[in-house]
């Protein structure tokens, strides 16, 4: 079983080793000899002998390895190996949304903002009545549209609630109840465009004319420039290759598997749609500290903690799957320049900030 899921890790993520890499070379195949006789052996991890929804094993593609298992079992292998050094964290196959000069402007990056709006949140909108308190967390809400927008969710045993708060003013906007009796899907996987997309072609173009512009213009108008700057490296043409969401999300679906009507579909204004698509937030990849300290802006502990929630229903008859998430869309020129420009962060934009 052990051997099945290394194999498994290995081929999906691309990024993992097995725990047996940390043994010595010269050591190896007696080791192996040794494992193989003695499967109790207690150097070695056991694998987890009940698999869980969120483990991966059973998924139906690449994308659908559990992003935190695969976090997980790589800072184990690590501590194993080296247990002098701290274990580095590794993100296979992710693009770090921003860079670490451009997420200092988001408000939700600085210290204590994201705290305390969630605890206003707990003190003003749960009751008794909406269930026992599990969690909250600050994630992206993924529209049907693709527009990313920042929100506070806490999850209850109850209910998940989405709420709109502006970072700026301290106070809550808006906010959604969605009851866990009526979801009847959950899909954990990574976000992918339909075949016939154009999505990925068109952020790709816009992704290399971004990069060129602020290293031709912005860069070297505010900046001496370098000998390391060569004209031949702004116009790779890698900027330029279509670009794909390379992002993990979980999917919430109560439409009981029924295609959208029409009028919800071509309505970007729509408040009928049977679904909501959350990926973790952006600081989760710039801020200091371990996983733990990154727990509240990432997806993959929210749905963990969701998948908890769901199973202590006995009156629950949702499923959860893993496998690619589809965006439906085909063009999405609004959406990339809403995405690009991050309109649904609240942020310092010049002398402005909304």
């Amino acid at each position: 079983m052990s051997d099945l899921l290394d194999e498994d890790l290995e081929f999906r993520g691309g990024t993992l080793q097995l725990s047996t890499d940390n043994i010595p070379a010269e050591g190896s195949g007696q080791n192996q000899n040794i494992s193989s006789q003695n499967g109790s052996n207690k150097n070695q991890p056991k694998p987890n002998v009940n698999p869980s929804v969120l483990s991966g094993a059973d998924s139906l593609s690449s994308s659908s390895t559990s992003f935190a298992d695969a976090r997980a079992e790589s800072q184990n292998n690590a501590a194993t190996a080296e247990p002098s050094e701290p274990a580095q964290t590794v993100y296979p196959r992710y693009d770090i949304p921003f860079d670490k000069d451009n997420i200092k402007d988001f408000f939700t990056y600085r210290r204590g903002v994201v705290e305390n709006a969630i605890q206003e949140c707990i003190t003003g909108l749960l009751f008794p009545e909406d269930g026992e308190y599990l969690g909250a967390w600050l994630l992206t809400e993924i529209t049907l549209w693709d527009n990313e927008k920042e929100r506070i969710i806490l999850l209850t045993s109850r209910l998940v609630m989405t709420i709109k708060y502006d970072f700026i003013a301290m106070r809550q906007l808006d906010f959604k109840k969605t009851y866990l009796d009526d979801l009847d899907t959950i899909v954990i996987g990574e976000l992918v465009y339909p075949p016939s997309s154009l999505v990925p072609r068109i952020n790709g173009i816009a992704t290399g004319v971004t990069t060129v512009v602020k290293d031709c213009v912005i860069d070297r108008l505010c900046r001496r420039p370098t000998a390391n700057n060569g004209d031949s490296k702004l116009f790779d043409p890698k900027y330029f290759e279509p670009r794909e969401r390379n992002l993990r999300g979980v999917r919430l679906m109560w439409n009981k598997g029924e295609p959208l009507p029409m009028k919800t579909v071509w309505n970007p204004f729509s408040q009928d749609v049977p679904f909501i698509t959350f990926a973790s937030h952006p600081v989760f990849w710039h801020k200091e500290g371990d996983l733990e300290d990154k727990a509240t802006y990432d997806m993959e502990v929210f749905a963990q903690k969701l998948q908890r929630a769901i199973e202590a229903m006995p009156s629950s008859s949702c499923c959860i799957h893993h496998s690619p998430i589809v965006i439906q869309s085909y063009v999405g020129l609004t959406s990339i320049l809403h995405n690009k420009t991050s309109m649904g962060f609240f942020k310092v934009r010049g002398k402005f900030s909304f």
